[in-house]
């Protein structure tokens, strides 16, 4: 019966330490030792450093030791005091300083990116300004432009008159000149007429003259 309870009691033991698989790292001491067994007086494996990474898969807090594997494979026992959940401080001030060096080098970069984005605006700034000056300009202009259009309708307006009247005064002309051409022609005409009659009347007085006589004065007095 007594075999038994201490076979139970041993079990439970067992049972107790084979924990599950945790990650340990050797605290801030210098170096620490990993034994063959339980105790100082066990065979050392190898000494560890400051910050070594361990696989812990068995504590017994009654001998205070831990059976650990190394990452290359190497296991045995170290002291559970020497161990702690977190990197050793080293590493973890290693980690913040790089950590420090990450975030300044970003906020560099954002200063950057800042600078340059404050450059950006102000030259947009100076754009907006420029533009709207043109856009002023332009309006101006446009004015300007819609003034001249006003005045271009209206002596386009003029000019189509005007031009209506040039037809008017060209057709007059044309006409008068078809008359003034039909009275010429009326004229030389008529002069050629006259001037055949009277060449005629002439060749008639020239004709009848010899034979037109004359009586004497005798017979006059005799009558």
């Amino acid at each position: 019966m007594k075999k038994q309870t201490i076979a139970l009691i041993w079990g439970l033991l067992i049972s107790s330490s084979a924990t599950a698989q945790q990650v340990y790292y050797v605290n801030d001491e210098l170096t620490i030792t990993m034994r063959s067994g339980e105790s100082t007086q066990h065979k050392i494996i190898r000494t560890l450093k400051t910050g070594t990474k361990l696989e812990v898969t068995e504590t017994h807090p009654d001998t205070g030791f831990s059976y650990a594997r190394t990452q290359g494979g190497t296991e045995g026992w170290v002291l559970t005091r020497y161990l702690t959940t977190q990197p050793a401080a080293k590493q973890r001030l290693a980690s913040a300083q790089n950590e420090i060096k990450k975030l300044k080098t970003e906020i560099s970069e954002l200063r950057s990116d800042l600078k340059q984005t404050s450059t950006k605006s102000s030259a947009l700034d100076k754009t907006a300004n420029q533009l709207e000056k043109d856009n002023k300009l332009l309006s101006k202009e446009l004015q300007q432009i819609k003034e001249i259009s006003r005045n271009a309708i209206a002596l386009n307006k003029d000019n189509k008159t005007l031009r209506e009247k040039l037809i008017r005064l060209e057709t007059d002309l044309q006409t008068m000149e078809q008359q003034n051409s039909v009275l010429q022609d009326r004229s030389a005409r008529d002069w050629f007429i006259t001037g055949t009659l009277v060449t005629i009347f002439g060749i008639l007085i020239g004709l009848l003259a010899p034979r037109i006589r004359i009586k004497p004065k005798s017979k006059w007095n005799e009558l």
